[in-house]
Formats: structure tokens, C-alpha cells, sequence
């Protein structure tokens, strides 16, 4: 038997009054469907969620809960969706609008490994309630949400990655929870938040939640397997099979209407458990697909509509959100975690530091004393170094794509629930690469030109650090456009490799075919070869009688280098980074926004 607890026990005072929304917020939905590729994965359904009420959707898996979360929340495309949502009975809500009432905890963690507890809190509660917060309101709202979570142990305890443990998945969930909470929202849809919990922690968690329900937030959540003592938490509960709606109610009423139709739960059974079985056409055993049908006629649906439509006309109150934080509060917070992130995470730029040192090193020690040679040899061999330079240091940028689409999804989360928006997140993050690329750039510099006695330190530093910047910017567009790293760094390959066909050493340019000389113009390689060819060979007055060329200017000549102009193309090289940038943001805007 389920062991009545009060669910407010143990909850502290600053816990409940604290939280506290200052008006009532509900939400209603009204024939609401999700139609996918021709098939309707959610069938018309009506219910309403209020301040105060804790909500169970559940369901079989598959049977449409995580859909309607989505759809509740905004995350549905319109195309997909039929039926009416509103809140506090507006109906014309935008998503930018409902994502300052609520926030969404998928299923999916999506933090930053580098950090800390404390310090993902401490980020979350800068992006909701401004950079300008204070240290005591930061300070106690830290506290107060590590409480709620029961993380308050861990707090110095980083999250973790693939270079160093962390915290454990369970604690990981809890930390995902805990990021949305500090924006007090008034509704708060989870998606399976005890899923990796044990029972403990689990119920711990809900026990909370109830707290945060019954100090004023309306609270909705996917759930597959309660226990009896969780069980006893709900206050309603939508129960979905096949994307049908079995019954929506008070979690009290589920067992007598269960023995309405003939099915009465065992004494001593959890009757989510009982419930499950009855509605799980996966295993038919004790499935019965009449109980699935029935209520959509029944007079249980019949007063639910009623209610649902009288709330959508009766309540025009519009709904309390979170104040709205400016652009350069966002920006600032970016700028803060985006340079703790590059400093402290060995993928982003430590590691791809390391491998420039290393490689330039060995190109400076394979030319050691190249600068002082004219002769035949020393043209093929400049010619070979710098080719190698311009074409396979710009090519290991590919080496960034898996960090930057684990930071992906933290911003899709982020940007979902109104922490920020595009323009800032794509600002921020190409602002705080500059100094890691300009070191990469300066040392990598430091290894070649001193040791192969190249001309020209400044150009040359000058150069690499312009094509790292529109290289990284092109990777951050490729790492937008596709699903997965792999396919990422296959496509930036390619392209590179094209790229590199085409920028003037393997063919000069004017014997470029027509139908490929387009490549050489839209390439960023071929501007970055051309400034480290001119900048090596200009200054060079005479070579040997054994050089097909009399000096530094006829080879240029022939390789129709010889009207460069450094300055243009370096801008050329910037505004390619910046197009790409434009470009990043553009398709992070259109289609990152967090709806399926």
C-alpha cells in the first residue's frame, strides 16, 4: 500500500515563498492533434493545466506524451498541428512569448562539461535574470535550487566530459532540472524526470515538485513506471494508448473508472502499474483495446470539454512570465561562458594547439635553413612547404565540429527556453574565438618562420590567423547544417579538399579549367596561398643560375601571383569568415529553433 506522505515535509520556507508566481497561470488545449508525415501520432485531445495542479501524462512508450509536451510548449511546427492552445485563454501566443511563461526539460542532458555545478546555476541564473544580478540574489538562488534538487554536496563537482568523470547520470538529470528552475517559470513541462533516477532521488525530486506545485506552478510531466509513493503525488493525469486519449481526471478517480469498465485493481496494486498493462498493445495480454475506445464517448471526456472551454472564455488574464533580459545581458553572459569554456575544455583549442605546435615544428625542422638557399631545389621546396601550410592547417579546423556540436545542443535547450537569442549566442561565441586562433596562429608562426628562415613574420602570422578564422567560421556553418559530427567532418573534407584543387598549386590559375575557376574565386584557400606565396618570394631580388626563374617577382609571375595585393586579400579572407558567420546564423535562426 502507497505510505500517505505530506509532500510539502522537509520543504523549506524560503523554498516555498520564494518560488512563488505572482499571478495564476493555466494553460488549455482543445481538439489539440500532431499530425507527422500523414499519420496522426496525437489524436484530438482537450485538458488544461493550472497553478497548483501537478499533471502525469503517461502512456505506453510511443504513445504520444513527449509529442504532447511539444505541442503544449510551441515545439510543434504549425504545419503538424490542429486544434487550440492557450494560455490564461489567449490563444495568440508566440513561441518567444510562451517561452518566458514555461520551460521545457527534455529528455536529453545537454551541459556543458567544463563547469561545475555551481557554476552552471550560476550561468543559468545570469541568462534569466540578467548579468547584472546580484551575488546575494545569485548567491541565494543558487542555494535554494541546489536544495530543490538535492545536489547541494556535488556543487564544486564538474558535470563532466570525455577527458574527466563527473557527475553521475542520475545527477546529471537532476543538474538539467535544476538549470530551468532558477527562471521560476510559471509552467514547467518535463519530459521522463526521473528517468536514470533511483527511487530515492526520484522521489526526492517529485516531492519537490509537488512543493513547487503547491506554492503556485503548474507543473506537467511524462512519467512511464511511478511508484505507488509517486503515484500518490499526482494530482491529474492524462493517461494516452496509441496516440488516444484513455482518460484525463483526478489521479484519485483512475481506479473506479477502471472498474466502471470492468477492470478493478487489485487490493495492494499500484494502479499505475495495473493501468499501464490495460492500455500496452505491445504486450496483449492483458491489453484491452475497448477500454482504449471508450472514453472518447464517455461523459468523463463530455465535462472535461465542458471545462476546458469554459477556462479558454472565461480566463483573459494575460499570462505572468519572466521579465525579459536584454540582448546585452545575454551577450555579456555569453562572452563569460564562452571564454571559461574555451580555457577549460582541452577540445576546443588546447588539444588543436598542441597538434599545430608540434606539426609547424617539424615543417620548420624539415626546412631548417630554407631562407638562405636559391637554387632550384629550394623553389620546389618553398612552393611544397607553403602549399602545405595554406592547404593542411586549415584543414585540421575539422578537428572542432564534435565540441561544437555538443555546445549545439546546450543552445538549442538554452534558446528554446528564452535564455537568449541568435545574434547573441553567434557574436559571442565568434568574439571569444579570436584569442584562441590568434594563439594557435602566433605560435605556430614562432615554429616555422624562425627555423626555415621564411620572410616576412608579420604577413605570415597575419595570414594564418585570417584563414583560421575563415576556416572556423565555415566549420561552425557545416556543424549547423549537419546531424552528426561524422558526416560534418566528410563534408568539410570534401570541400576542403576541392578547395584545395583548386587555390593555384597544383594548376596556376590560368590554366585552370573555365568550369572550375570559380572554385579558385570562392575558395578562402586560394587567398591565403596567395599572400603566403607573395609574401615569401617578392622579397626575393635573385635566385641561382640553376633557378628557372631570375628572381622571387618572375615566379610569381608565373604562378599569377605577381599583382597581389596582401591587404585586399587578407580582408577577403575576414569577410569570408564573416559571411560565414552571417550564414551560421541564419541557419541557426531558421532551423535550430527547437520545434520538430
Amino acid at each position: 500500500m502507497a505510505m500517505e506522505m505530506d509532500p510539502e515535509a522537509g520543504v523549506r520556507p524560503l523554498e516555498r515563498t520564494s518560488s512563488t508566481i505572482a499571478s495564476a497561470t493555466s494553460v488549455e488545449w482543445s481538439s489539440l492533434s500532431v499530425t507527422v508525415k500523414g499519420k496522426t501520432v496525437l489524436q484530438p485531445t482537450d485538458g488544461m493545466l493550472s497553478s497548483g495542479d501537478m499533471l502525469a501524462v503517461m502512456g505506453p512508450s510511443g504513445c504520444g506524451k513527449t509529442t504532447l509536451l511539444d505541442a503544449v510548449s510551441g515545439r510543434t511546427r504549425s504545419h503538424k498541428l490542429s486544434g487550440t492552445v492557450s494560455f490564461n485563454g489567449h490563444t495568440q501566443v508566440s513561441f518567444a512569448q510562451r517561452s518566458r511563461v514555461l520551460s521545457y526539460v527534455g529528455q536529453e542532458d545537454s551541459l556543458l562539461g567544463v563547469f561545475t555545478v555551481a557554476e552552471s546555476l550560476r550561468f543559468a541564473v545570469r541568462f534569466y535574470h540578467g548579468y547584472g544580478a546580484s551575488a546575494e540574489e545569485t548567491r541565494a538562488l543558487e542555494e535554494e535550487t541546489l536544495r530543490l534538487v538535492g545536489l547541494e554536496s556535488c556543487r564544486d563537482t564538474i558535470v563532466g566530459d570525455i577527458f574527466r568523470k563527473g557527475l553521475s547520470g542520475g545527477q546529471r538529470r537532476r543538474l538539467s532540472l535544476a538549470v530551468e528552475l532558477v527562471k521560476r517559470p510559471a509552467i514547467l513541462l518535463l519530459d521522463e524526470p526521473t528517468s536514470g533516477l533511483d527511487s530515492a532521488s526520484a522521489f526526492g525530486v517529485m516531492q519537490r515538485l509537488k512543493a513547487m506545485a503547491r506554492a503556485g506552478h503548474a507543473i506537467a510531466l511524462t512519467i512511464h513506471q511511478p511508484s505507488s509513493e509517486l503515484w500518490a503525488l499526482f494530482d491529474n493525469v492524462l493517461l494516452l494508448s496509441g496516440g488516444h486519449t484513455v482518460f484525463y481526471g483526478k489521479a484519485a478517480e483512475i481506479p473506479s473508472y477502471l472498474a466502471a469498465h470492468g477492470h478493478a485493481c487489485p487490493p495492494m496494486y499500484n494502479p499505475a502499474d495495473f493501468m499501464l498493462q490495460l492500455v500496452n498493445s505491445d504486450f496483449p495480454e492483458r491489453y484491452d483495446a475497448a477500454l482504449v475506445l471508450k472514453y472518447g464517448d464517455s461523459a468523463e471526456r463530455a465535462t472535461v470539454v465542458a471545462k476546458v472551454a469554459e477556462a479558454m472564455a472565461s480566463s483573459k488574464k494575460a499570462p505572468a512570465g519572466s521579465s525579459k533580459v536584454s540582448p546585452l545581458s545575454s551577450f555579456l553572459t555569453l562572452c563569460h561562458r564562452f571564454s571559461l569554456n574555451n580555457a577549460k575544455n582541452p577540445g576546443i583549442y588546447w588539444v588543436r594547439l598542441v597538434m599545430y605546435v608540434m606539426l609547424c615544428l617539424m615543417i620548420g625542422l624539415m626546412y631548417i635553413g630554407l631562407g638562405d638557399e636559391y637554387d632550384y631545389s629550394s623553389i620546389n621546396s618553398r612552393t611544397s612547404m607553403l602549399f602545405y601550410i595554406a592547404a593542411f592547417l586549415v584543414f585540421m579546423s575539422v578537428a572542432v565540429l564534435p565540441f561544437f556540436m555538443m555546445e549545439r545542443s546546450s543552445f538549442l535547450r538554452e534558446r528554446s527556453n528564452g535564455a537568449y537569442g541568435v545574434v547573441s549566442w553567434v557574436s559571442a561565441n565568434f568574439l571569444c574565438s579570436l584569442p584562441g586562433l590568434a594563439l594557435i596562429s602566433i605560435l605556430s608562426t614562432a615554429c616555422v618562420v624562425p627555423l626555415a628562415g621564411l620572410n616576412g613574420f608579420g604577413t605570415f602570422f597575419a595570414a594564418l590567423f585570417c584563414s583560421l578564422v575563415a576556416a572556423e567560421g565555415f566549420m561552425c556553418l557545416v556543424g549547423a547544417l549537419v546531424p552528426h559530427y561524422i558526416i560534418g567532418i566528410a563534408l568539410g573534407a570534401g570541400v576542403y579538399g576541392f578547395f584545395m584543387l583548386c587555390e593555384g598549386a597544383f594548376k596556376v590559375k590560368d590554366d585552370i579549367p573555365p568550369w572550375f575557376i570559380w572554385v579558385y574565386h570562392i575558395g578562402f584557400h586560394s587567398y591565403s596561398y596567395r599572400v603566403f606565396m607573395y609574401n615569401e618570394f617578392e622579397p626575393i631580388k635573385e635566385f641561382d643560375d640553376s633557378a628557372p626563374f631570375a628572381s622571387g617577382h618572375e615566379l610569381l609571375k608565373f604562378y599569377s601571383f605577381d599583382k597581389v595585393d596582401v591587404g585586399r586579400d587578407l580582408g577577403a579572407l575576414i569577410g569570408f569568415g564573416l559571411f560565414f558567420q552571417a550564414c551560421f546564423a541564419l541557419v541557426l535562426h531558421f532551423f535550430h529553433t527547437g520545434r520538430r
